[in-house]
């Protein structure tokens, strides 16, 4: 009884099939609303300003935390 049981589970599923993956993402990028060219230059400023920003923030902390602990270990 387990045998049969086995073999229907094995016919329900899908093989994996190389060509039908890759059509499938070619029509799903397709789909895909892409950024304009000036999107993308505004969103990239941004992310660097933000990396910027929390570079020189943490800098600012390791310095002055470095301080600190420099006075505190005289």
């Amino acid at each position: 009884m387990k045998t049969q049981e086995v073999k229907t589970n094995k016919s329900k599923k899908q093989r994996f099939s190389l060509v039908t993956y890759i059509k499938e993402t070619i029509a799903e990028l397709k789909r895909v609303t892409w950024s304009t060219k000036t999107e993308l230059l505004k969103n990239t400023g941004i992310v660097l300003a933000t990396i910027i920003s929390f570079a020189i923030l943490i800098w600012g902390v390791d310095t002055l935390l470095s301080g600190a602990l420099a006075l505190i270990l005289k």
